[in-house]
Protein backbone atom coordinates (compact mmCIF):
# COMPACT_ATOMS: atom_id res chain seq x y z
CA UNK A 1 0.00 0.00 0.00
CA UNK A 2 1.22 3.49 -0.73
CA UNK A 3 1.99 5.70 2.01
CA UNK A 4 -0.09 8.95 2.14
CA UNK A 5 3.03 10.92 2.03
CA UNK A 6 3.48 9.51 -1.68
CA UNK A 7 -0.26 10.19 -2.08
CA UNK A 8 -0.12 13.07 -1.48
CA UNK A 9 3.24 14.07 -3.68
CA UNK A 10 1.79 12.34 -6.39
CA UNK A 11 -1.18 14.53 -6.35
CA UNK A 12 0.17 17.62 -5.90
CA UNK A 13 2.18 16.52 -9.05
CA UNK A 14 -0.68 15.91 -11.11
CA UNK A 15 -2.65 19.44 -9.97
CA UNK A 16 0.66 20.73 -10.90
CA UNK A 17 0.60 19.43 -14.31
CA UNK A 18 -3.14 20.69 -14.89
CA UNK A 19 -1.86 23.88 -15.68
CA UNK A 20 -0.98 24.57 -18.85
CA UNK A 21 -0.30 28.23 -21.34
CA UNK A 22 -3.98 28.02 -22.65
CA UNK A 23 -5.73 27.69 -19.16
CA UNK A 24 -3.63 29.14 -16.94
CA UNK A 25 -5.29 29.71 -13.96
CA UNK A 26 -7.67 27.38 -12.69
CA UNK A 27 -10.07 26.98 -9.87
CA UNK A 28 -10.72 24.45 -6.98
CA UNK A 29 -13.67 22.58 -8.86
CA UNK A 30 -12.32 22.55 -12.16
CA UNK A 31 -8.70 21.12 -10.48
CA UNK A 32 -10.67 18.51 -8.74
CA UNK A 33 -12.65 17.19 -12.01
CA UNK A 34 -9.45 17.36 -14.38
CA UNK A 35 -7.11 15.74 -11.82
CA UNK A 36 -10.48 13.61 -10.20
CA UNK A 37 -9.56 14.44 -6.84
CA UNK A 38 -11.70 15.16 -4.09
CA UNK A 39 -12.50 19.54 -3.40
CA UNK A 40 -11.03 19.10 0.28
CA UNK A 41 -7.57 17.15 -1.02
CA UNK A 42 -6.93 19.72 -3.82
CA UNK A 43 -7.71 22.63 -1.17
CA UNK A 44 -5.41 21.03 1.27
CA UNK A 45 -2.42 20.22 -1.45
CA UNK A 46 -2.80 24.42 -2.62
CA UNK A 47 -3.05 25.84 0.51
CA UNK A 48 0.43 24.01 0.93
CA UNK A 49 1.87 24.46 -2.17
CA UNK A 50 1.12 28.36 -2.55
CA UNK A 51 2.66 28.69 1.04
CA UNK A 52 5.93 27.18 -0.65
CA UNK A 53 5.46 29.81 -3.95
CA UNK A 54 4.28 26.79 -6.15
CA UNK A 55 1.28 28.14 -6.99
CA UNK A 56 -0.08 31.55 -7.05
CA UNK A 57 -3.91 32.28 -5.43
CA UNK A 58 -5.53 35.55 -7.01
CA UNK A 59 -7.66 37.05 -4.16
CA UNK A 60 -9.86 38.57 -6.37
CA UNK A 61 -10.73 35.30 -8.76
CA UNK A 62 -9.92 33.20 -6.28
CA UNK A 63 -8.19 31.39 -9.24
CA UNK A 64 -5.10 29.30 -8.48
CA UNK A 65 -1.91 29.84 -11.19
CA UNK A 66 1.51 28.28 -11.09
CA UNK A 67 3.71 30.65 -8.87
CA UNK A 68 7.60 31.86 -9.04
CA UNK A 69 8.98 28.38 -7.66
CA UNK A 70 7.83 26.40 -10.77
CA UNK A 71 9.69 29.71 -12.82
CA UNK A 72 13.19 28.96 -10.50
CA UNK A 73 12.92 25.34 -11.33
CA UNK A 74 12.13 26.08 -14.90
CA UNK A 75 15.20 28.19 -15.06
CA UNK A 76 17.49 25.87 -13.87
CA UNK A 77 16.13 22.77 -16.07
CA UNK A 78 17.12 25.09 -19.14
CA UNK A 79 20.28 25.47 -17.24
CA UNK A 80 21.17 21.70 -17.05
CA UNK A 81 19.62 20.02 -19.82
CA UNK A 82 22.60 20.08 -22.86
CA UNK A 83 19.57 19.48 -25.15
CA UNK A 84 17.73 22.45 -24.47
CA UNK A 85 20.97 24.83 -24.57
CA UNK A 86 22.35 23.00 -27.68
CA UNK A 87 19.36 23.15 -29.55
CA UNK A 88 19.06 26.98 -29.33
CA UNK A 89 21.51 28.64 -31.64
CA UNK A 90 20.30 25.06 -34.52
CA UNK A 91 16.99 26.30 -34.14
CA UNK A 92 18.00 30.00 -34.74
CA UNK A 93 19.60 28.83 -37.81
CA UNK A 94 16.80 27.05 -39.34
CA UNK A 95 14.62 30.13 -38.56
CA UNK A 96 17.30 32.33 -40.27
CA UNK A 97 17.53 30.54 -43.28
CA UNK A 98 14.47 29.83 -43.95
CA UNK A 99 12.26 32.21 -42.24
CA UNK A 100 9.68 29.83 -40.69
CA UNK A 101 9.27 29.31 -37.16
CA UNK A 102 11.04 26.07 -35.62
CA UNK A 103 10.32 23.81 -32.53
CA UNK A 104 12.64 21.04 -30.67
CA UNK A 105 9.78 18.62 -29.30
CA UNK A 106 9.87 15.18 -27.73
CA UNK A 107 7.06 12.48 -27.37
CA UNK A 108 6.07 12.30 -23.21
CA UNK A 109 3.29 9.35 -23.05
CA UNK A 110 0.88 9.73 -25.74
CA UNK A 111 1.25 13.47 -26.41
CA UNK A 112 3.86 15.73 -28.13
CA UNK A 113 5.35 18.47 -25.98
CA UNK A 114 7.24 21.40 -27.08
CA UNK A 115 10.98 22.08 -25.64
CA UNK A 116 12.14 25.46 -27.36
CA UNK A 117 10.70 27.37 -30.08
CA UNK A 118 12.11 30.33 -31.97
CA UNK A 119 9.60 32.50 -33.68
CA UNK A 120 9.72 33.72 -37.24
CA UNK A 121 8.98 36.90 -38.26
CA UNK A 122 5.96 35.92 -39.51
CA UNK A 123 4.67 33.85 -37.33
CA UNK A 124 1.49 31.67 -38.03
CA UNK A 125 -1.79 31.36 -35.67
CA UNK A 126 -1.03 27.55 -34.23
CA UNK A 127 -0.55 26.69 -30.59
CA UNK A 128 3.00 25.14 -30.09
CA UNK A 129 4.02 27.23 -27.35
CA UNK A 130 7.10 25.63 -25.10
CA UNK A 131 5.43 23.03 -22.91
CA UNK A 132 2.29 22.58 -25.00
CA UNK A 133 0.95 19.25 -25.79
CA UNK A 134 -0.04 18.10 -29.21
CA UNK A 135 -1.46 14.63 -30.58
CA UNK A 136 1.58 12.83 -32.61
CA UNK A 137 -0.73 11.32 -35.19
CA UNK A 138 -1.16 14.61 -37.22
CA UNK A 139 2.26 16.54 -36.72
CA UNK A 140 5.12 15.92 -38.12
CA UNK A 141 7.11 16.40 -34.64
CA UNK A 142 4.90 13.06 -33.90
CA UNK A 143 4.80 11.00 -36.71
CA UNK A 144 9.14 11.30 -37.30
CA UNK A 145 9.59 10.68 -33.54
CA UNK A 146 6.70 7.41 -33.84
CA UNK A 147 8.32 6.41 -37.22
CA UNK A 148 11.76 5.53 -35.13
CA UNK A 149 9.93 3.92 -32.35
CA UNK A 150 8.85 0.37 -30.64
CA UNK A 151 5.87 -0.92 -32.19
CA UNK A 152 4.55 -1.54 -28.50
CA UNK A 153 5.09 2.19 -27.76
CA UNK A 154 3.39 3.37 -31.65
CA UNK A 155 0.24 0.71 -30.58
CA UNK A 156 0.01 2.69 -27.29
CA UNK A 157 0.13 6.19 -28.72
CA UNK A 158 -2.72 5.16 -31.31
CA UNK A 159 -4.83 2.49 -29.72
CA UNK A 160 -7.84 4.55 -28.88
CA UNK A 161 -9.82 7.38 -31.18
CA UNK A 162 -7.52 9.42 -33.43
CA UNK A 163 -8.97 12.64 -33.38
CA UNK A 164 -9.76 14.61 -36.70
CA UNK A 165 -8.79 18.24 -36.57
CA UNK A 166 -8.86 19.09 -40.00
CA UNK A 167 -10.67 17.14 -43.24
CA UNK A 168 -6.53 15.76 -44.34
CA UNK A 169 -6.04 14.41 -40.34
CA UNK A 170 -5.63 10.67 -40.83
CA UNK A 171 -7.90 8.91 -38.03
CA UNK A 172 -7.40 5.52 -39.08
CA UNK A 173 -4.25 3.44 -36.93
CA UNK A 174 -3.73 1.25 -40.23
CA UNK A 175 -2.82 4.50 -41.98
CA UNK A 176 -0.58 5.97 -39.78
CA UNK A 177 1.05 3.38 -39.69
CA UNK A 178 1.45 3.25 -43.75
CA UNK A 179 2.86 6.70 -43.34
CA UNK A 180 5.33 6.20 -40.32
CA UNK A 181 6.33 3.41 -42.65
CA UNK A 182 7.19 5.82 -45.91
CA UNK A 183 8.28 8.57 -43.44
CA UNK A 184 11.00 6.46 -41.92
CA UNK A 185 12.40 5.18 -45.07
CA UNK A 186 12.24 9.61 -46.35
CA UNK A 187 14.17 10.30 -43.32
CA UNK A 188 11.60 13.20 -42.37
CA UNK A 189 7.54 13.71 -41.81
CA UNK A 190 5.69 16.45 -43.84
CA UNK A 191 2.23 17.43 -42.05
CA UNK A 192 0.09 18.84 -44.70
CA UNK A 193 -2.80 20.56 -42.88
CA UNK A 194 -3.24 17.15 -40.58
CA UNK A 195 -3.51 19.22 -37.30
CA UNK A 196 -4.66 22.66 -38.59
CA UNK A 197 -6.00 24.18 -42.17
CA UNK A 198 -3.62 26.29 -44.01
CA UNK A 199 -0.08 25.02 -41.78
CA UNK A 200 2.33 22.60 -43.10
CA UNK A 201 5.21 21.62 -40.87
CA UNK A 202 8.57 19.34 -41.57
CA UNK A 203 10.02 17.13 -39.13
CA UNK A 204 13.23 15.70 -38.80
CA UNK A 205 14.32 13.09 -36.13
CA UNK A 206 17.19 13.77 -33.60
CA UNK A 207 19.41 10.66 -32.15
CA UNK A 208 20.67 9.60 -28.89
CA UNK A 209 24.49 8.13 -29.45
CA UNK A 210 22.73 4.75 -29.17
CA UNK A 211 20.57 5.52 -31.93
CA UNK A 212 17.42 5.95 -30.65
CA UNK A 213 14.90 8.87 -31.88
CA UNK A 214 14.48 11.17 -28.74
CA UNK A 215 13.33 14.15 -29.86
CA UNK A 216 12.43 16.04 -33.63
CA UNK A 217 13.62 19.20 -34.86
CA UNK A 218 10.49 20.84 -36.84
CA UNK A 219 9.76 23.71 -39.10
CA UNK A 220 6.11 25.51 -39.36
CA UNK A 221 4.68 28.21 -41.88
CA UNK A 222 1.50 28.70 -43.70
CA UNK A 223 0.68 26.92 -46.91
CA UNK A 224 1.14 29.95 -49.28
CA UNK A 225 4.98 29.65 -48.60
CA UNK A 226 5.59 26.14 -47.67
CA UNK A 227 3.26 24.22 -49.88
CA UNK A 228 5.57 25.53 -53.05
CA UNK A 229 7.39 22.50 -54.34
CA UNK A 230 10.48 24.17 -54.50
CA UNK A 231 10.49 25.73 -51.02
CA UNK A 232 9.16 22.57 -49.24
CA UNK A 233 12.72 21.00 -50.70
CA UNK A 234 14.43 23.39 -49.23
CA UNK A 235 12.83 23.30 -45.78
CA UNK A 236 13.11 19.76 -46.19
CA UNK A 237 16.93 19.82 -46.36
CA UNK A 238 17.51 22.22 -43.83
CA UNK A 239 15.46 20.83 -41.29
CA UNK A 240 17.37 17.43 -42.05
CA UNK A 241 20.14 19.70 -41.70
CA UNK A 242 19.47 20.92 -38.26
CA UNK A 243 18.34 17.09 -37.03
CA UNK A 244 21.86 16.13 -37.49
CA UNK A 245 23.54 18.32 -36.11
CA UNK A 246 22.19 18.45 -32.93
CA UNK A 247 22.67 14.69 -32.96
CA UNK A 248 26.07 15.28 -33.49
CA UNK A 249 26.46 17.47 -31.01
CA UNK A 250 24.56 15.09 -28.72
CA UNK A 251 27.05 12.16 -29.72
CA UNK A 252 29.84 13.73 -29.05
CA UNK A 253 29.53 15.13 -25.42
CA UNK A 254 28.67 10.98 -24.54
CA UNK A 255 31.76 10.56 -26.17
CA UNK A 256 33.67 12.92 -24.08
CA UNK A 257 32.16 12.07 -20.55
CA UNK A 258 32.86 8.21 -21.96
CA UNK A 259 36.76 9.19 -22.15
CA UNK A 260 36.82 11.14 -18.65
Amino acid sequence: MKSSRNSSIENALIILKSFSMDEPELGITEIAERCSLAKSTVHRLLTTMASEGFVYKDPNTNGYSLGVSILSLTNTVNSQLPILKDSMPILNLLTERTGESSHLGILEDKDIIYLQKIESEFPVEVRTHLGKRNPPHCTSTGQVILAYETEQVVNEVLSGELKAFTPWTLTHADDVRKKLIEVKRLGYSVSDQEFKKGIISIGAPVFSEQGKVIASINITGPVERMGRQAFQKECIKEAKIAAKKLTEIITERKMRHKTH
